[in-house]
């Protein structure tokens, strides 16, 4: 599979001065240098993370909090950037972070003097002192800046790059750092808290908005977590923070309006200490039935499933974050059909080998040479990418986004080419032995209890993988379903 890599580029305060002086923008030039890089390497950048806010924590850099996200989930072989210090320059929590989730995921980082592998132990300690030089001369900054934001929020001012749900930033005055309240997304605060001191969850207010169609900031769907920052966070009644290590949190009286009073806030605390939410146990009988058997295609996670209160229905769904969006739910009644369809599909398919006498299903040679040539001719339309972005017949995101399709190209023709390497390496029954199973399946599955379903469908296939990319709606039958099995 053809690896992906990311970029990412933030200005640090000597790059700051420096464009004072008229030293020209920092970030296209470290761009260019990076891209440079790549194409003489034969490296596909698919993302670029460009950080235009100034802060040294991770807090304080959005697109460091989503870099970080993203190599959490191995999504990439490995970052550009022109320097190690460019990735975290905070505290140690902060630079820990960073290197564990570099470690852990095997991600590269790619700078033009070296590159760093996690996997050996030689670059880890080199990686690891690079970040240790580059706090001690952080820790020098931080301490002539702690004052002053102390100072600040004594006087009130929301400090924080980012706005909490119900409020968005603004200046009224100069040195002056307040927030304003979202009518729109103040009623949903509202509501969290007075569901929650009615008796109710965090699990059961995600599931209620999402049910009424509401989106929070970042994300398409509510999420219990999401739930529970909101209801522990005491900006909602007009207060704003300051944490040390020997006092912990410290409230002052903010300069902005409070969505909720000071009494319901401490009510929400307070019933949060003496009426925990309970734990509830898991069910000892299994009621999803695709349970180990049916798989997203985009991303290959367990497919979950849902009862949808509205409907009474129940769904099957990708929960994965990278697939939100993307890959869309189905009824599993849908998907019970379209499984028992591919299954007959796949009886005639057996009956016909029979016909021909053949005893296994044989990979076609023939079938593989086109595609390892489409793999070569999309492979050189990767490197082209790179000289149309130097020439400026690109700009960044078209070739970001050209990027992104051929790699998808190259990604599907080597699935395609490995698909048919694999064909003749996996067991399959014989004809008459696949034929006989598949068809007890067809004929019981309808009758039988999720236990016995789940049985029955492991003696047909390994997986099946579920695609679904467009939602159904009145004029459109549900036909973008498909399913593609690896029976046995």
């Amino acid at each position: 599979m053809m690896k992906e890599y990311c970029m990412y580029l933030r200005k640090s305060r000597a790059d700051v001065e420096a464009e004072a002086r008229g030293e020209g923008e920092t970030l296209s030039r470290h761009q260019n240098m990076l891209i440079e890089l790549a194409k003489k390497q034969k490296l596909n950048v698919v993302r670029i993370y460009k950080e235009i806010v100034s802060g040294d924590s991770i807090a304080a850099r959005p697109q460091m909090q989503s870099l970080l996200a993203d190599v959490n989930e191995g999504k990439y072989a490995g970052v550009f950037v022109v320097e190690i210090e460019r990735l975290a320059r905070g505290d140690t929590i902060d630079q820990g972070i960073v290197a564990q989730a570099f470690r852990e995921s095997s991600t590269k980082i790619v700078t033009p003097t070296k590159t760093y592998d996690p996997d050996n132990e030689f670059d880890e300690e080199y990686f690891e002192f690079s970040l240790f030089m580059s706090r001690r001369e952080y820790k020098t900054i931080k301490r002539r800046m702690q004052a002053g934001r102390l100072a600040s929020i004594k006087e009130g001012n929301y400090i924080s790059t980012t706005a909490p749900y119900g409020y968005r930033k603004i200046n009224p005055e100069p040195k002056v750092h307040t927030l304003e309240i979202i009518p729109e997304e103040a009623e949903i605060v509202r509501m969290i808290y007075k569901l929650y001191l009615d008796g109710h969850g965090a699990k059961f207010i995600a599931n209620e908005l999402n049910r009424m169609g509401i989106s929070p900031q970042k994300s398409t769907f509510w999420e219990p977590p999401s739930i529970k920052k909101i209801l522990a966070n005491p900006l909602y009644c007009g207060m704003v923070g300051w944490k040390t290590k020997s006092n912990g949190d410290t409230l002052y009286k903010g300069l902005h309006e409070p969505i909720i009073s000071e009494e319901v806030f401490n009510s929400a605390q307070q019933k949060k200490r003496t009426n925990p939410a309970a734990q509830l146990h898991p069910n000892d009988k299994l009621l999803n039935y695709y349970h180990n058997i049916l798989y997203c295609k985009n991303c290959g996670h367990q497919l979950k499933r849902r009862l949808i209160a509205c409907s009474g229905h129940e769904h099957m769904l990708c929960t994965y974050r990278e697939c939100r969006g993307k890959i869309v739910s189905s009824t599993i009644e849908a998907i019970d059909e379209a499984a028992m369809a591919a299954f007959r599909y796949r009886i005639k398919q057996l009956e016909k080998l029979k016909r021909r006498g053949v005893t296994e299903f044989e990979s076609e040679p023939d079938k593989k040479a086109p595609l390892v040539a489409e793999l070569e001719k999309a492979k050189r339309q990767l490197l082209r990418l790179y000289d149309l972005l130097e020439q400026d017949v690109y700009d960044t995101n078209t070739f970001l986004e050209r990027s992104r399709i051929v790699n998808d190209k190259i990604n599907s023709l080597e699935e395609a080419i490995k698909e048919i390497d694999s064909e003749q390496k996996l067991p399959q029954l014989p004809p008459d032995e696949a034929i006989r199973r598949l068809q007890y399946v067809i004929d019981n599955f309808a009758d039988s209890d999720p236990e016995e379903k789940n049985r029955l469908l492991h003696t047909v296939v390994r997986k099946i993988y579920y695609n679904k990319t467009e939602r159904m709606c009145k004029n459109k039958p549900d036909s973008d379903l498909t399913l593609n099995a690896d029976f046995l």
